[in-house]
């Protein structure tokens, strides 16, 4: 099963639909995953599995403002409340 890392520089329509399709009504923090980098920092990543992958999107403001543009929807999830270097 191949693992891929998506950030909001490099999704395609396929993943957003992938993320839509999941998440109809949108997703929140319980959605979310947090994972510890070799450098200390974390990443948080919203997991979706297909049949042959697992695609682990990592979640941030950025992200967040291309998938709300792209669906018109508006996700409702602030990543600014969360300081996750302190976790």
């Amino acid at each position: 099963m191949n693992r891929i890392i998506k950030n909001y520089t490099n999704i395609t329509e396929k993943h957003i639909s992938l993320i839509t399709d999941r998440y109809p009504e949108g997703f929140g923090d319980e959605d979310l995953s947090t994972l510890s980098m070799p450098d200390g920092k974390f990443l948080r990543c919203l997991e979706i599995r297909t049949d042959d992958t697992i695609y682990l999107f990592r979640i941030d403001n950025e992200m967040i403002e291309k998938l709300e543009e792209a669906t018109d929807s508006d996700f409702g999830i602030d990543l600014e409340e969360t300081d996750l270097n302190e976790e």
